[in-house]
């Protein structure tokens, strides 16, 4: 696996499971804000290198 690829989807999983775990009750509000930032950093380091070798081709 591409190590960009896994940056972006480590983020990506912070992203989506900080909130469920501040629900469960596992994570209090402030510690949801730092995992989602984490994630957010993490998203934005790693995606645009992971997806900018793929071209997008309409239709096809």
């Amino acid at each position: 696996m591409n190590l960009w690829k896994a940056i972006a989807l480590l983020g990506l999983a912070a992203t989506a499971f900080g909130p469920v775990l501040t629900f469960a009750g596992v994570l209090d509000v402030a510690a949801n804000k730092h995992v989602l930032l984490a994630g957010m950093i993490l998203w934005f380091l790693g995606a645009p290198p992971w997806l900018s070798g793929r071209k997008f081709r309409p239709g096809g």
